[in-house]
């Protein structure tokens, strides 16, 4: 069963910090923009309206569901260009808006002197991509940030039509929360300054943290990771980072478009994964190698475990004539209720995991 836009908006909301700190140093590059607090609040009002365009989909995603025709699409690693255009329409044009505007009117109001410059399609990295929004499309994601309270003068959005030549200039306001336009400024540059490979989407997930002149501790993104799980699974997963931390493996996150993964390796040596992806949910997953040395631990499990365990994991098609379940990624567990009833199992085998894999890499 193919996901919605809907689905897509619901882990997108997920995934935007929901605690974002109202002090924090932030890197000099923007302090030409506005001062430090009106742009903390900027962000703040832009994850707002992040989740208000989420809500919108969530409730109305039939309307806006249209995957581009004759593209093949792989449910196993979603793109939203192809999967979701309309939502990533949407995110090219705030981009956009952000990126090529200019702030006047005390920051009340963004001027855009160039419509065209609208029409960018901006991949996960911030780089425009080789396709453009078409007039129909982009008058159509227009009226719906309309919806959520974003304003546009200089446009007729009930004309049937648009000549882009006749359109000189566009003022973009948000009486809700004029402070939103700081934020969606400051979050466009960062999008594309300060991308780097493994934290893809910045803008789109109001990563926050990039702005900061500090560092971000990995245990305050974990933190932020696991917020909308269960307050048990948030405990076993705060657990577990702490206590594998403390037997010396490092951890390293690692944002791969949209899905996100916390890695702990040993001499970069992948062990234990936290991850969370739209077409998988969040999951922990564990690359054991050892297990054919420890067997009488392993005897020592629930029988579904050790049925799980014996059939080891790697490639479904390949070693089991099945449709791709990414068994590659390692054994796969979903971080809901179900991982409390086997967590001191899980702890037991991956406490025998690190030990062996620490002896073979001596």
């Amino acid at each position: 069963m193919q996901n919605t836009i809907g689905d897509m908006a619901k882990y997108i909301k997920n995934i935007i910090p929901s605690n974002i700190p109202e002090t924090y140093t932030l890197k000099a590059m923007f302090e030409h923009i506005s001062g430090e607090e009106n742009i903390r609040n900027g962000i703040l009002a832009f994850r707002d309206l992040l989740y208000l365009v989420c809500d919108r989909f969530i409730a109305d995603g039939s309307l806006y569901d249209k995957p581009v025709k004759n593209t093949q699409n792989n449910d196993s690693h979603p793109s939203l260009p192809v999967s979701y255009p309309f939502l990533n329409n949407v995110k090219s044009i705030l981009f956009n808006i952000g990126y090529h505007g200019e702030l006047i009117e005390n920051g009340g109001s963004i001027l855009l002197d160039d419509l065209k410059l609208l029409t960018s399609v901006i991949g996960a990295d911030g780089n425009q991509m080789k396709a453009k929004i078409s007039v129909p499309k982009l008058m159509e994601a227009l009226k719906f940030l309309t919806s959520c309270s974003v304003y546009f003068d200089g446009i007729d959005l009930d004309a049937r039509t648009l000549d882009m030549s006749k359109t000189t200039s566009l003022i973009i306001s948000y009486p809700d929360n004029p402070a939103m336009l700081t934020g969606l400024k400051v979050m466009a540059i960062a999008q594309k300054d300060l991308y780097a490979k493994g934290n893809h989407d910045i803008f789109l997930r109001c990563d926050y943290r990039v702005l900061k002149e500090e560092d971000t501790e990995v245990i305050s993104m974990l933190k932020d990771f696991v917020a909308p799980l269960p307050d048990r699974v948030q405990d076993f997963a705060l657990n577990l980072h702490q206590h594998y931390l403390d037997a010396g493996l490092t951890c390293i996150v690692d944002v791969f478009y949209l899905g996100i993964r916390f890695i702990y390796s040993h001499k970069n040596k992948e062990i234990l994964t936290f991850s969370a992806a739209q077409e998988s949910g969040y999951r922990i997953l564990i690359k054991a190698q050892y297990t054919h040395l420890y067997p009488d631990v392993i005897e020592m499990f629930p029988l579904p475990l050790q049925e799980k365990i014996s059939r080891g994991y790697g490639c479904n098609k390949k070693l089991f004539g099945e449709l791709c379940q990414k068994g590659c990624h390692g054994f796969s567990f979903p971080l809901d209720d179900s991982i409390i009833d086997i967590s001191q199992d899980i702890e037991v085998w991956l406490d025998k995991e690190v030990m062996f894999t620490k002896k073979k890499c001596i």
